[in-house]
């Protein structure tokens, strides 16, 4: 639960802190629809991207949970899904694990300063104590 709880947790902070990048459109080129044979450019926001490349790790994770002793996943799936989000990561200049770590010590810093059930006094006197 606690894992969950830091995956949406980073999945927020990254809306708040690229919401001036959001209108920055990412091309997708050279994509070709072999059923008519034409060409499409594909646009999707910046913000999107991340979280594309947020839900690569966490699937990744998740898989590596339930999957440990799949061949195949380990040999083909795990390393696909990693090259895909780390090639949109460089392609965006996005660090995934930057990112991370900045939400786990902003989380850390939260669970410390949010000790419910004790009043003022108590935690007064536990610092002059």
């Amino acid at each position: 639960m606690y894992q969950q709880m830091d995956m949406f947790d980073l999945l927020d902070n990254a809306d708040k802190e690229i919401l001036e990048k959001s209108s920055k459109l990412v091309k997708i080129e050279n994509v070709i629809n072999t059923d008519v044979m034409c060409d499409y450019a594909v646009s999707c926001s910046y913000g999107d991207v991340v979280l594309i490349i947020s839900m690569l790790h966490d699937y990744v994770t998740w898989l590596d949970r339930i999957m440990k002793g799949d061949p195949v996943y380990q040999a083909h799936y795990r390393k696909k899904f990693i090259e895909i989000a780390d090639r949109l990561s460089e392609q965006i200049e996005y660090d995934y694990d930057k990112e991370l770590e900045k939400c786990r010590k902003k989380q850390m810093k939260e669970e410390r300063n949010n000790d419910i059930g004790e009043d003022g006094f108590t935690q007064l006197a536990k610092k002059r104590g």
